[in-house]
């Protein structure tokens, strides 16, 4: 797969976001203009997570896809910094859209202070940490690419 800088000129809009955990994965979706961007679902990770995530593809009208790049801190990768490359390359794979990496550092405690602010804890707020953190991922990635494109 093409570093982001080069894919992102293949990309248009609608965007697919994920947040590809080990168990989990949050998803997010834009406008066709770029400027709403929502959670929509979490799914399971299991045998069969690349169909869902088409369908919902799909369902939207998505016309590529931006995959949460988890690194460390300093920038530094780690194993899950390898999955989430490896789920990249399944979904391009697989789905035949364009897909980028965006940095997804502390896209959760984004996430979780949002949701925090709109008064939800516990098992509610964990129900929609993932979905929002891909929002928040998709919100960056679509800064960049807008800055980049000025």
């Amino acid at each position: 797969m093409a570093p982001a800088s080069s894919r992102t000129t293949e990309l248009a809009l609608p965007l697919l976001a994920l947040d590809v955990g080990t168990k989990r994965i949050g998803v997010a979706v834009c406008d066709r203009g770029g400027r709403i961007c929502r959670g929509i679902a979490t799914i399971r990770r299991h045998k069969a997570w690349v169909e869902e995530v088409a369908k919902i593809a799909r369902e939207y009208g998505c016309r590529g896809i931006v995959v949460g790049l988890p690194l460390w801190m300093d920038g530094r990768a780690s194993a899950q910094t390898e999955d989430a490359r490896a789920a990249a390359r399944e979904l391009q794979e697989t789905l035949g859209l364009p897909v980028v990496m965006q940095d997804e550092r502390l896209s959760t405690m984004e996430a979780e202070a949002r949701l925090r602010a709109q008064g939800l804890a516990g098992d509610k707020l964990k129900a929609r940490l993932n979905a929002e953190a891909a929002a928040v991922i998709l919100e960056d990635f679509l800064a960049q690419w807008k800055r980049a494109s000025s």
